[in-house]
């Protein structure tokens, strides 16, 4: 009997952005075997650099790995076998490596070693941005593999982008449907849209149920899983989300030319490879050099051209009647679950923040300043993936200054101290194309600016100066920012600090 099913991927990590920092956390474990000792290090480790998180997990600065994993076994003892892993903690660590393995970035089989494939590996390495990695992966992917029991053989991710290719856009209700197609047909579903009509989530799930198809629950196939195959085509760069009245779907016109490359590269399974996991992941690691070719062909094509995007911001202020208010309300709700420009809501929070910085910037400076965030923009202006290289996320610039922004939503010590901090101060010094600028600023923004993160930046300060250096920095919590930003004394405030700071280290040593 067939088992066709909707298409679907794991929902326990809904956003995949995070998988970035999953990977990064987990990656010095590659080559282990993945048995009961080793994972509840790994599982252990995710807790203790704040990946994941437990109420009943307190991890304090001299916390180790080895005072955790008692509590990593209590917290995780409901979860069931599933994927080949026992119950408990390990179970945990397929459900945080399910996608991954999926599209091929890491192979992760019980008793057998950690690996992470090229194109896992150059991710992690962030040698990839998010978009060019699962890109490529998305274009390797098949929804029959030996992590699925079903009988839908074919690539989703290539079936929707034909439809969006035929069609501009599709409604999200007909996604919905569109994530029960039983064999990839374009064509087929172009006429099931063509002769039904879904004005709701409803009319989709009662499409479905009477024309024989495999449903579940009502939240499960009209938004549990298709929010997660949403999210996946949004940070491939694929797809962008407009709000016509309602929901649409729509390719990303800005990658249609590297969509259409990526489709030319002829990849296809055999029948082994869709059953051994050995040999999909395998498979999955191959073609590369092809498809890389491609990535780099398009990269320079995204990267934001500082003035023409301050044009585009002007022209989403405009069209979505953003005023200083509104901007402001916007980013004091990032991390909840409602957004006020609700065609917004779509984009991962990180980039949220940078998002409505610079719109914030724009509404308070105007045409003073070009402004470049480090992300990948889609036609619209609206980002969906960081950038790749290690640059700074904002920079604002004119033909005299110099500004970089530096936003986070990491509110853990340890994390902010690993990864925003020397990151940061090397960001401001390393970009060659502003050599030139007479006086340079930082503004590091985080919700939380921990003791230590704060030191390091006034040492920074009193280094820079030391060294003749004409630069101001500041870091900020957000609020703290938002205040002198409304008030445009942002120059004046970073200022002010960097010469309190130096002058307090001065007196110190007299």
């Amino acid at each position: 009997m067939a088992r066709y099913k909707q298409i679907t991927f794991d929902s326990a990590v809904r956003n995949p952005e995070r998988y970035i920092g999953i990977l990064e956390c987990i990656k010095e474990f590659e080559g282990l075997v993945l048995n009961d000792v080793n994972l509840l290090k790994i599982v252990s480790k995710l807790y203790l650099e704040g990946i994941v998180s437990s109420d009943k997990i307190t991890i304090e600065d001299n916390t180790t790995i080895e005072d955790i994993q008692d509590l990593v076994i209590e917290v995780n003892g409901s979860k069931k076998a599933i994927g080949g892993f026992p119950a408990g903690y390990a179970s945990r660590f397929h459900h945080y490596t399910w996608l991954p393995k999926e599209l091929g970035f890491v192979y992760a089989r019980y008793d057998e070693p950690f690996l992470f494939s090229q194109i896992g590996r150059m991710f992690v390495d962030k040698e990839l941005a998010e978009q060019e990695a699962f890109s490529v992966q998305a274009m390797k992917y098949n929804s029959k593999s030996p992590f699925r029991k079903n009988d839908n053989d074919f690539n989703f991710f290539k079936f929707i982008i034909g439809v969006l290719l035929k069609k501009s856009r599709i409604s999200y209700e007909q996604f919905i449907v569109a994530t029960f197609s039983r064999n990839g047909d374009v064509e087929e579903f172009i006429k099931i849209t063509e002769e039904n009509s879904f004005n709701s989530p409803d009319e989709a799930y009662d499409f479905l149920e009477a024309n024989g198809y495999n449903v579940t629950k009502f939240d499960t196939v009209t938004k549990t899983y298709p929010d997660v195959l949403r999210r996946v085509l949004i940070i491939s760069g694929f797809i962008s989300i407009r709000y016509i009245g309602k929901r649409m779907i729509e390719l990303n016109e800005n990658k249609r030319e590297y969509v259409n490359e990526l489709l030319s590269v002829d990849f296809h399974l055999s029948e082994e490879q869709k059953k051994n996991p050995k040999e999909y992941f395998d498979a999955l690691n191959s073609k590369n050099d092809e498809y890389l070719e491609i990535v780099y062909k398009y990269r320079d094509e995204d990267r934001i051209d500082g003035n023409l995007y301050l044009n585009k911001i002007f022209s989403i202020i405009d069209e979505y009647n953003i005023d200083e208010e509104i901007i402001i309300e916007s980013i004091n709700k990032i991390g909840s679950r409602s957004s006020v420009i609700d065609e917004f809501m779509e984009i991962p929070d990180p980039l949220k923040l940078e998002f409505y910085v610079s719109i914030l910037i724009a509404i308070k400076y105007g045409k003073e300043f070009a402004i470049r965030p480090n992300y990948k923009a889609d036609h619209i202006g609206k980002p969906y993936s960081h950038a790749p290289g290690n640059k700074g996320d904002i920079e604002i610039f004119s033909n005299d200054i110099y500004w970089l922004i530096e936003v986070t939503l990491i509110r853990n010590k340890t994390q902010q101290l690993n990864h925003e901090t020397a990151n940061v101060i090397r960001h401001l010094y390393s970009n060659e194309e502003f050599d030139d600028r007479l006086i340079k600023y930082l503004s590091f923004i985080a919700p939380t600016i921990h003791q230590d993160v704060r030191e390091f930046f006034d040492y920074s300060i009193v280094k820079s100066k030391s060294s003749d250096y004409d630069v101001n920095i500041k870091p900020y919590t957000l609020p703290e920012f938002i205040e002198v930003t409304q008030v445009n004394e942002n120059f004046e405030d970073m200022t002010n600090y960097t010469k309190d700071v130096f002058e307090s280290f001065r007196n110190n040593l007299n």
